[in-house]
């Protein structure tokens, strides 16, 4: 009985520090490209397990996600847990957060916002997606196509493009 408790406490030794590690928060010295990385890298984990649904419809709490575009980025930054919590899941108030970055200029996890095709109001931001490298921003599209990969440099998002916005240093 000695033999087993005293296992049981180096086992519990053991396994704290590893317990911790996984629980930690976002760690200050990873630099920020490792946190851009790790805002990527999440966002394409999340393809295929977030269904895009109105904003009055959101559920954030566990997989399967159902979230629009301004949620989809929220949702990343949180699970990634790079020391950057986006303010609310409204596009209009992400769009004022971090750095201004103009167009071509684009680092991984930058913030890319759109108008919508339907609006006449050119400078009302409609759309939000992540800026993912290679002239790519992945994004919860709409409710035929979910979470996507698409180019920036097509003529759709080219033209409706308004600000990028770095909240990553």
């Amino acid at each position: 009985m000695k033999f087993m408790t005293k296992l049981a406490t180096l086992l519990v030794a053991i396994a704290l520090p590893v317990t911790a590690l996984v629980h930690a928060p976002a760690d200050a010295a990873m630099s920020a490209d490792a946190k851009r990385a790790k805002i990527v890298s999440t966002a394409l984990n999340l393809k295929g397990k977030v269904n895009y649904v109105s904003w009055q419809n959101r559920q954030e709490k566990k997989a399967p996600y159902a979230t629009d575009c301004s949620g989809f980025t929220a949702l990343v930054y949180k699970l990634a847990n790079v020391g950057v919590t986006l303010v609310n899941r409204d596009d209009d108030d992400q769009a004022k957060v971090g750095t201004k970055v103009g167009y071509g200029n684009f680092k991984k996890g930058d913030l890319l916002f759109f108008w919508n095709s339907g609006s006449k109001n050119h400078s009302d931001v409609g759309h939000v997606g992540i800026y993912i490298g290679d002239g790519k921003m992945i994004h919860n599209a709409s409710p035929s196509k979910d979470v996507i990969v698409s180019s920036i440099n097509s003529s759709y998002y080219k033209e409706r493009f308004i600000v990028g916005r770095r909240v990553i240093k």
